[in-house]
């Protein structure tokens, strides 16, 4: 094989850890974070609903954009707006700069989520695309373990700001390397009528105001007039939205597909299941230093942990599910982590270190035994010219169910920490509050992730359903 060609692989899995490092960084400073800035849980959750409401809402529109653009010109574009953000972020004086810092490098991050796997199938030959595709997913398997890791070292010895500027400064040789190493594509040719416009501004106005509505950002109240007309204006966009796509020749999100038992229970399993591990992944870095006072460098070595099982996991399950089906490793996989979800909220009173890491990493091999075979579910239930955009569908839910879990997750520890005689901000909390405070804090961490856990044992039941 072509040498140049493993040039190729270099920028773009050079990407895909520079994103895991800086998501995981910032889900690690978060405690940092709302100290710095004496935040409440309910602003603080924007820092990363931000960018999942841009990853959610933009996903599949920009996806097309990129079809009209060249893909290297693209690529490159998109990475640069990224690290754009992510430099801001470091210099943000106060939570909104920051937020909107977060949100920019968002629209990058998802051009280039888009292009990396576009990249190696565009310039690889047929007989040498599953290397390039396994080297990038071994890779992105590996940056999961291993960058909560250097999240937390890199914030425990030069801070959340210092952090962010060396994730940029990497970034940066990234954007050299694409340029040296990633060739001109030809651009493809299409119809700009088929791109079906209209349903991607339905699309997009409909994931924002999905965001919206479950995490409530202007504390209306959910049962308030704003949030009641907010509510009503998403179902009216949605029955419009199908309505549209249903007479569209190309529709944006084919709902036909979900007639297919495997596309739907899939679908819903998988939504179910992100929901259900982003409510411990936002969670549980805050558990560790706000109310346990385990240091940053500390708090990811146990996410490490929960990588480390997820790439075990997934290294296995995607080989042996063509062999053996998908339903055993979905179905063990989630049951596997809502144990794990369920056994950790015991936890809370009676913390034991070495349990939490074994807990923490039973959940990620259970999320990793689930994760390809789920994918594969899907995939399979649909016909060969529909993979690319069920990708993208297939990371649309991801994000939709990760979105959803993160604001479950803030309002009810919002929702615990305003219902005491003593109320507390979060940027109050510490190991060494009072203990009212801090039953307050348990007693909505213990309760989240009970829903998390039944959450995805439902997730399991779907999966079971999807043949």
């Amino acid at each position: 094989m072509d040498k140049k060609l493993l040039l190729v692989v270099f920028p773009v899995v050079f990407t895909a850890n520079i994103f895991l490092l800086d998501f995981n960084t910032t889900i690690i400073a978060m405690p940092s974070i709302i100290d710095e800035f004496d935040l409440s849980l309910r602003l603080a959750s924007w820092i990363i609903l931000s960018a999942s409401i841009v990853m959610t809402a933009g996903l599949m529109p920009i996806g097309r954009i990129a079809d009209l653009l060249s893909r290297k010109f693209f690529y490159i574009l998109s990475l640069f707006i990224s690290l754009l953000g992510i430099i801001f972020a470091s210099y943000a004086s106060n939570v909104y700069l920051l937020i909107l810092s977060k949100t920019i490098s968002a629209v990058g991050t998802t051009g280039t989520s888009i292009m990396m796997f576009v990249i190696v199938t565009a310039t690889f030959p047929k007989k040498y695309q599953g290397l390039g595709l396994s080297i990038i997913t071994t890779s992105v398997a590996l940056g999961m373990m291993i960058t909560p890791f250097i999240g937390g070292v890199l914030l425990d010895n030069y801070g959340w700001r210092f952090a962010f500027r060396i994730i940029g400064f990497i970034g940066i040789i990234t954007v050299v390397m694409a340029f040296l190493f990633v060739p001109k594509m030809e651009r493809q040719k299409i119809d700009l009528k088929s791109l079906d416009l209209i349903g991607m501004i339905y699309f997009i106005l409909i994931m924002t105001l999905f965001v919206f509505i479950i995490n409530d950002p202007f504390t209306f109240g959910f049962f308030s007039i704003f949030h009641i007309i907010m509510t009503i204006v998403f179902l009216l966009l949605v029955v419009l939205f199908y309505r549209y796509e249903n007479n569209h020749p190309k529709p944006i999100l084919n709902f036909q597909n979900y007639k297919k038992p495997a596309y739907f229970w899939g679908s819903m399993s998988r939504m179910l299941g992100f929901t259900g591990f982003s409510v411990l992944m936002f969670l549980n870095p805050i558990f560790l230093q706000k109310i346990i006072g385990l240091s940053e460098t500390s708090a990811g070595t146990i996410l490490f942990y929960s990588g480390t099982g997820t790439v075990i996991a997934s290294s296995i399950s995607g080989r042996l599910s063509d062999k053996f089906g998908h339903r055993i490793f979905t179905v063990t996989g989630m049951i596997l982590s809502a144990s794990a979800n369920l056994s950790l909220s015991f936890l809370a009173n009676d913390f034991n270190v070495t349990l939490f890491t074994i807990f923490m990493f039973v959940n990620g091999f259970g999320i990793g035994m689930w994760m390809a075979p789920n994918m594969s579910a899907v995939l399979s239930s649909v016909e060969k010219d529909q993979y690319g955009s069920v990708s993208a569908y297939l990371n649309l839910i991801r994000n939709i169910g990760t979105t959803f879990g993160q604001s479950l997750a803030a309002t009810i520890l919002v929702i615990f920490l305003t219902s005491g005689a003593i109320t507390a901000q979060l940027s109050e909390i510490n190991s060494d509050s009072p203990d009212e405070v801090l039953s307050l804090f348990i007693n909505g961490w213990r309760t989240t992730l009970i829903i998390s856990s039944i959450i995805v044992f439902i997730s399991s039941f779907a999966s079971f359903k999807s043949k």
